[in-house]
């Protein structure tokens, strides 16, 4: 990516709100060479800079039809190089037996598979230098300093077993969920270190971890207790 003023495009997901719309504002405003496009239900920021493609990125075929349509837009020339891409959209469920129209388990599919669908549509197409930035979490640690004690901690098993729904003792239970989330931002980071193996030189994946933020969100699928605690509560500890 540049700041040169070369014109240049950055992919992003997870925009529409919380880090994701602070980090797609912060983008436009630094860089006003930058075009920003956007993937998933919501749009990202309103901007002239700014082009969204809706997608389900829990859907594979949704989400390869607005790759696919970012690839040819690029390939046309209506786009400027590509250069980058930030995967930030990330969902946690209160169960482990949410499942997207494919048959995957949402949280993996959403916070790890669509992340590797993304990389591998756009990695003919990223020009040179370009990065992908992948948001992680703290929550691989599942303890009390890391994140309150708010979310246990990872259960690893081989990642066939992960995409699918009910992997986790009593998957009907908001602690299945919460397990699920935290155990695919480890994906994710295991998934970083894949992909930095594999790209060619020249493109550098990299891992964000944002740390504790309340409010974003995240939570809204949670009961009224935890919605409060994120929304009103910690704020106050972070601040």
């Amino acid at each position: 990516m540049t700041l040169d003023g070369t014109a240049h495009t950055i992919v992003m997901t997870g925009a529409s709100g919380g880090i994701g719309l602070a980090a797609a504002t912060s983008i436009l405003r630094l860089d006003p060479a930058v075009r920003l496009v956007t993937i998933g239900r919501t749009p990202g920021p309103f901007h002239e800079r700014v082009t969204h493609r809706r997608a389900d990125l829990g859907s594979v075929a949704q989400t390869t039809a607005a790759l696919d349509a970012i690839v040819r837009a690029a390939g046309a020339k209506e786009l400027p190089p590509v250069d980058g891409f930030v995967g930030n959209a990330g969902v946690q469920s209160v169960s482990d037996l949410y499942e997207t129209e494919d048959g995957y388990e949402a949280t993996f599919a959403i916070n790890v598979l669509a992340n590797l669908l993304a990389v591998r549509s756009l990695e003919n197409i990223f020009a040179r230098p370009s990065r992908v930035v992948i948001t992680v979490s703290d929550t691989h640690f599942g303890d009390l300093r890391h994140n309150l004690g708010m979310v246990p901690g990872p259960r690893w098993m081989p990642p066939e077993r992960l995409s699918r729904a009910g992997s986790f003792p009593k998957p009907t239970s908001v602690r299945a969920g919460r397990t699920a989330y935290s155990t695919s931002k480890l994906a994710a980071i295991h998934l970083v270190h894949a992909l930095a193996r594999d790209l060619p030189a020249g493109v550098d994946v990299v891992s964000f971890n944002p740390g504790l933020v309340p409010g974003t969100g995240l939570a809204r699928d949670g009961g009224r207790a935890t919605r409060f605690a994120m929304a009103r509560v910690l704020p106050l500890l972070t601040a």
